[in-house]
C-alpha cells in the first residue's frame, strides 16, 4: 500500500491547528474519497486535482483515492487542502 503525507493548517477561529493529510492510492472502482469532517469545497477539489493533473500533464489514476484529514474532530474550511506543500513520503 502506497501512502502519501504531508501536512497543512486549518484556522479554528481566530488560531492554527495543524492537520495531517494522507492519501492512498488502490486498485478498485474509480473513486476519489476524503474523509475528516471536509467542507464542500474540500469535498469538491477532486475535480480541481483531476483538472489541475490534467493540464500540466501529470497522469492521474483511474483507480480508487482516498484522502484523510485528521484529526477528524476539526472541520476543514476552504480549497488549500488541495495542494498542500510539504515533502511527501511513501512507506
Amino acid at each position: 500500500m502506497a501512502v502519501g503525507r504531508t501536512r497543512s493548517v486549518t484556522l479554528t477561529g481566530l488560531e492554527g491547528a495543524a492537520v495531517d493529510i494522507e492519501a492512498d492510492i488502490v486498485m478498485g472502482l474509480p473513486a476519489f474519497v476524503i474523509g475528516g469532517l471536509p467542507d464542500t469545497a474540500c469535498r469538491q477539489s477532486a475535480d480541481r486535482i483531476k483538472a489541475a493533473g490534467g493540464n500540466s500533464g501529470l497522469p492521474v489514476p483511474n483507480r480508487r483515492v482516498t484522502v484523510n484529514l485528521s484529526p477528524a474532530s476539526l472541520p476543514k474550511a476552504g480549497s488549500h487542502f488541495d495542494l498542500s506543500n510539504d515533502t511527501q513520503t511513501r512507506s
